[in-house]
């Protein structure tokens, strides 16, 4: 670092030299030592703003902001407001994230506004899309971004769920109002209740539909700016302000391609939209799911984060193993014949308690237990059964160990898979001691539910325990595959 100052400050090969100071600075080092160099000769960095170089204002101005005091904001903010390139613009601005700026609010947001009233050239595309994007990040990190409340409750909406792509008539059947169209990978329900959806546990997700013909690639923010987006947003919220979003993009795009695919598409909404939508990676109101259709273009869907969806609040604790509970949802439905209001069930690896809440969501249980080895998951299966209102009791302890004075009717499980510190031959020796011990402690005519990814050691011991009826199996897919199983216990 000393080297670099020393060379800026004899003004050789400035543009190199300043570059080598952004390297170094991005990796972590030197940052302490350029504040010393900085206190005693300031002039050195700050005459770099007054450069006839553009790029070495631009470089400067990036090294300034690393540093973040008081006199190093004032140059930057002055410098921002003489500039005359545009492409240098954006980096005072980038460099300005590092200081106070609250008492800029009102001329960045006067600045903001004007930008979004300027004619966009495919010359000024980039350099105003730039600044635009600095200039919302120094606005709405100095001010918190007003939420806005969800109203379209009792509208009739036109929507997508997405459900498990095999059993996508659990949740069909569920739904009076309507038109419901099959998809491959869901429902589309043409004059859909949203409270009436709101209701049903089967399906993962309820995007919108926007109202557009599929979308070329190379008039998206066009196409949607000219849908019904900011109409269907407008009516379907109450507040003022910006909407936050982001896009997901659902393509045969390598992952470079795409983030550069998205950023572009992100600033062009923001601009065409005059400053309704707003890019944020982190807490968004809403996502655009652009999904590539076969002939290249996109199928637009719309994800309100302020959709009041509350059927799975219970759900505050996870673990990497967990279900997910539309899913554990399903398999209840699914099982719905064998189930009966009442019973006494256990889930002997309950994790956070999913798949036993599921059951008891779907018919009331007269006594739950959920057993498992893993501290933290009991801990969060406590709270999450707190959450849900639901009366459970959660035992931290090894299954195999596990004693109940009296018999249980239904076993409900997510069983554990191979990896981490479970071998192969140590699940296969688990499934056997499971249906070993299931046999003392489930009632006769009791049923186990059992979600598996091994279906060998499944099979494998219901050859062995001839007491343990198959009644009915389900391919849950997946990549591994899985399956769901209903067995009956008749000794």
């Amino acid at each position: 670092m000393r080297e670099q100052f020393e060379y800026i400050k004899q003004n050789q090969e400035l543009r190199r030299n300043l570059i080598d100071m952004k390297m170094e600075l991005k990796s972590g080092n030197g940052l302490e030592e350029l504040r010393e160099f900085f206190q005693k000769e300031p002039e050195v960095l700050l005459d770099l703003l007054k450069s006839q170089d553009a790029k070495v204002r631009k470089n400067g101005a990036l090294v300034l902001g690393c540093l973040g005091t008081e006199s190093c904001r004032e140059a930057l903010w002055r410098a921002y407001r003489e500039e005359n390139q545009r492409f240098v613009r954006g980096a005072y601005l980038e460099a300005l994230k590092g200081c106070d700026c609250s008492k800029y609010q009102k001329e960045l947001k006067e600045r903001r506004k004007e930008l979004l009233g300027e004619e966009l050239t495919v010359e000024s595309r980039k350099h105003l899309q730039e600044e635009l994007s600095a200039l919302n990040a120094l606005i709405y990190g100095c001010e918190e971004p007003v939420k806005h409340e969800f109203t379209g409750l009792t509208r009739v909406s036109d929507v997508v769920l997405i459900t498990h792509r095999d059993y996508r008539e659990v949740t069909a059947n569920k739904i009076a109002t309507g038109h419901v169209v099959f998809l491959r990978g869901g429902l589309k329900v043409l004059g859909a209740d949203l409270e009436e959806l709101l209701s049903i546990r089967t399906f993962q997700e309820l995007l919108f539909c926007i109202d557009t013909e599929e979308l070329k690639r190379d008039t998206i923010a066009e196409q949607l700016t000219n849908s019904n987006l900011k109409q269907l947003l407008k009516e379907f919220h109450q507040g003022d302000g910006p909407f936050f979003f982001r896009i997901e993009c659902k393509s045969h795009m390598e992952p470079e391609q795409r983030i550069r695919f998205t950023k572009k598409l992100a600033a062009d909404l923001e601009y065409r939209t005059g400053g309704i939508l707003v890019n944020s990676t982190t807490d968004y109101e809403l996502e655009l799911r652009l999904i590539e259709t076969k002939t290249g273009g996109f199928y637009p869907l719309l994800k309100l984060y302020t959709l009041p969806d509350h059927r799975f609040r219970y759900r505050k604790n996870s673990v990497a193993a967990s279900i997910k509970p539309a899913r554990a949802a399903l398999f209840m439905e699914l099982a719905r014949p064998w189930l009966k209001e009442g019973a006494r069930i256990l889930d002997p690896f309950c994790g956070v308690g999913t798949m036993l809440l599921e059951r008891n969501y779907l018919s009331h249980g007269d006594t739950l237990y959920g057993v498992d080895q893993y501290g933290p998951a009991i801990a969060g299966a406590r709270e999450n059964a707190r959450i849900a209102g639901v009366p459970a009791h959660f035992v931290n302890r090894d299954f195999l160990d596990f004693t109940h004075e009296y018999a249980f009717d239904e076993i409900v499980t997510n069983f554990p898979v191979k990896g981490g510190s479970l071998t192969g031959h140590q699940l296969e020796f688990l499934y056997r001691k499971f249906f070993e011990k299931v046999e003392r402690i489930l009632k006769p005519e009791g049923l186990v539910l059992l979600y598996s990814h091994d279906r060998s050691f499944v099979k494998s011991q219901l050859r062995e325990h001839k007491s343990m009826k198959l009644l009915k199996e389900w391919s849950m897919g997946g990549r591994e595959g899985s399956w769901l199983y209903a067995i009956r216990f008749e000794p």
